[in-house]
Formats: structure tokens, sequence, C-alpha cells
């Protein structure tokens, strides 16, 4: 189906996606053909049983896989289910529209059944351990607080501007006091999903590597 085959996949019925999806958080695209050319982009807006309204991405983030957004394609959509449970939900879907002014959109239908799946083989476990982000060593370091944790990653929130709805970039290091071993630790993470709430970012990530001691 449109998200895998496995023994704790779902089907959910089409009030799914609205109840669990966020205006701004990433999207997976895959063109459903032999090649199965794919692309990430973010979700714009919904209509509740009719359709969804997803970003264009641009040549240097795409390369030309938005050229086969044509109408009545085929997609594969997944995404991230941010207000609830963190499990990825797919579906199928087609291309209904396409806007290329003021700002390059395109509608797809929404789904009329979604697949859910349960991504972590371990529970997160709710936490407050101070934290900073940044990109690069000597750049600007970003104090938040680390919320939820396990081995395979955990969600970062921090207080950011008005203007700011997201990052931009794929990954980021986190440094932090391991609260077991007392020791300052950097992480490198992949950003897996986005949602902000009020000046709240929320970010979910994915470890990429061990952790490595810092002093």
């Amino acid at each position: 189906m449109a998200s895998t085959e496995s023994s704790n996949t779902k089907i959910r019925d089409i009030n799914f996606f609205a109840q669990n999806a966020a205006i701004g958080q990433f999207i997976s695209v895959e063109i459903a053909n032999a090649n199965r050319e794919s692309f990430k982009t973010h979700l714009v807006g919904c209509k509740t049983g009719s359709y969804l309204i997803l970003e264009i991405p641009s040549v240097l983030d795409a390369g030309n896989v938005k050229d086969m957004l044509v109408l009545d394609r085929k997609l594969i959509i997944r995404t991230i289910c941010e207000r609830t449970t963190g499990d990825c939900m797919g579906f199928y879907s087609t291309v209904q529209g396409i806007l290329k002014s003021p700002y390059p959109v395109f509608f797809a239908s929404y789904p009329e059944e979604v697949e859910t799946r349960e991504l972590r083989t371990e529970k997160r476990q709710p936490t407050a351990i101070a934290c900073v982000m940044f990109k690069h060593e000597n750049g600007e370091k970003m104090p938040g607080f680390i919320t939820d944790i396990s081995e395979g990653g955990c969600r970062f929130d921090l207080v950011v501007q008005e203007e700011v709805v997201k990052l931009k970039v794929t990954s980021m290091s986190l440094r932090y006091v391991d609260p077991v071993t007392n020791i300052e630790m950097t992480r490198l993470c992949e950003v897996c999903s986005q949602r902000k709430i009020g000046t709240t970012l929320s970010i979910g990530f994915a470890f990429t590597q061990a952790m490595q001691q810092t002093g």
C-alpha cells in the first residue's frame, strides 16, 4: 500500500489526515511510476475531503522531478502524524491543479484512505534537558530543551521569532549534558518533522551518529 506492508500497519478513515497533520510540516511526494522519483515539500493548506495544497520545490531542491507534476499524475504521499503519535502515514493521491503565480503550488486530491505505521522501535521518554542547536561549530548556538528522547532520536523545542516558520536545513547538531553520564555530548541529527505552536518551534530529530563526548 502507500506506506508499507507490515504487521503494524493500520487503515484509517478520511478524517485522519486533518486530525493528525499540521500546516507547514514536511511532506514526501513520490511519483507513482516505474522510476519512483520523489521529492520533499511542505503542506500549505487543505480542505478536508477535497484537496491538499503543497509547495512546488525549486529545481535546486528537487531537480526536474517537479516537471512530472501534471494533471491526473498518480502520487504516493507520506508524512508524519505531527499532532499525535509521530507515526508515519501514507496514501495515494493525484495532481488536481497547478499554480505558478504568485507562488508555485499544486493541488493534490484528498486521501480516501490513510495507512499508518509506527516508526519508532523504542518509546521516547519525556524529559527537559537544556540543549543548544547549531549548524556549524563556529556558528550561532540556539538554546532550547530536549522534551523527549530515545536511542534513535529526540524532540527539541525552542522559542523563535514570529516570522520564523521552520528550519530550512535537513541536519543540525545538538549539544547537551547527558543526564545519565553527566558528560557533555554533541550529536549530529537529521530533521524528521517540524511544527510551530505559538512562538515555539518543535523539531523531531533522528540521531545520525553515535554520541560524541565534547570535552
